[in-house]
């Protein structure tokens, strides 16, 4: 099997004690804003222009929460990953303040965006790891 490198990066935007998740109803997915790099962006740049159109807010980053690495197969019902390739995921976080913008205003990649309290985004985020992130965020934003 073929073996593929990939990236992408998100962030946590932290208000009022809540985080702004992600949700998509056909996959009942609940999850924190991320995505790929288009030509030639940074990381930092990725994880700015995702949040931004997946929620509609215009995040500034504030802290590097650290990575999740992952491995998956693409499967044959996947157009965007090639099937039978091992792909070997890194997803950068960042923790992430608000400069303006609307969750009214998100992309059409997501049915929702909501504030969600950590309690409630333990019980509902899909990606286990992607808690281990927030509990981050919370701990960053709020320590003394």
């Amino acid at each position: 099997m073929d073996e593929k490198v990939v990236w992408s990066a998100g962030g946590v935007i932290i208000e009022n004690n809540k985080a702004l998740i992600c949700y998509r109803k056909k996959e009942n997915l609940f999850c924190l804003p991320k995505g790929t790099p288009e030509k030639n962006e940074s990381i930092q740049e990725t994880a700015i222009r995702e949040v931004s159109e997946e929620t509609g807010i215009y995040p500034k980053i504030i802290k590097d929460l650290g990575q999740i690495d992952y491995e998956f197969v693409g499967l044959d019902n996947q157009s965007r990953y090639l099937k039978k390739t091992i792909y070997k995921k890194t997803v950068y976080f960042f923790l992430m303040s608000q400069n303006g913008g609307s969750i009214e205003n998100h992309d059409e990649e997501f049915d929702e965006v909501v504030w969600m309290s950590i309690q409630n985004a333990k019980e509902k985020l899909t990606y286990k790891d992607e808690f281990s992130i927030l509990e981050k965020a919370f701990h960053a934003k709020y320590k003394k």
